[in-house]
């Protein structure tokens, strides 16, 4: 069977939690990388060329093609895919995956309000103002990680891979930001890190952040 196909622009962005995920469960994939120009016009024809012609029902990037699933949006792409190799990553229990929805949902207001600073031509001013701004949702992240190895408990689920990668974006841009809030952070990064895989993923050189008309990160 041909291996799944997991395409994205080629940089970490949306899919970097995506792509460790995989390669922590051990699936063989094809890690398809769409070119962006450099600017002024930043081209995107080789992901215009293809963009209709794969069968999308909604085409965008990232897409994830498994045989006859194709599939878009990242939440979608990674729930499928601890869903048929491993479903305890979505949670054991109807209240674990609510849970693991619940985190992804924090998570994401935060993630959202760095990527739209990142993304300005004043990122670096920005940024510290979108941190700030949600410095009590990351004291209760904090709080929730408080005795837990991972954000459900003991387990980890695909969440904890999505948050490996806000908390590192987060250090990237200021290594004593989440540290000045919790010991925490640091500590789930490192029980990620201890999964099977993950240490030699992030260990091997890093795409960027961002696409290159970010205004940081790129």
């Amino acid at each position: 069977m041909q291996q799944p196909i997991l395409a994205y622009w080629s940089i970490r962005g949306l899919v970097e939690h995506i792509r460790m995920f995989l390669t922590h469960l051990g699936v063989a994939f094809e890690d398809k990388h769409y070119p962006t120009g450099d600017a002024p016009d930043y081209d995107k024809s080789v992901w215009l060329a293809d963009k209709e012609s794969l069968g999308l029902d909604f085409p965008n990037l990232p897409y994830f093609i498994d045989d006859q699933v194709k599939l878009t949006e990242s939440v979608a792409i990674v729930t499928y895919i601890a869903g048929k190799y491993n479903p305890a990553y979505n949670g054991r229990t109807i209240t674990e995956q609510a849970s693991v929805n619940m985190c992804a949902g924090v998570l994401r207001d935060v993630w959202n309000a760095i990527i739209n600073a990142s993304y300005s031509p004043d990122a670096t001013t920005r940024i510290p103002i979108a941190l700030d701004s949600h410095r009590v949702n990351l004291g209760r992240i904090a709080n929730y990680l408080q005795g837990k190895r991972f954000l459900i408990g003991d387990q980890p689920t695909w969440v904890d891979f999505f948050a490996y990668e806000l908390f590192d974006r987060i250090d990237v841009f200021n290594p004593e930001f989440l540290r000045g809030i919790s010991p925490n952070f640091e500590a789930h990064k490192g029980h990620v890190r201890g999964l099977a895989h993950v240490e030699e993923f992030v260990s091997r050189p890093r795409l960027a952040l961002n696409n290159k008309m970010a205004g940081w990160g790129n």
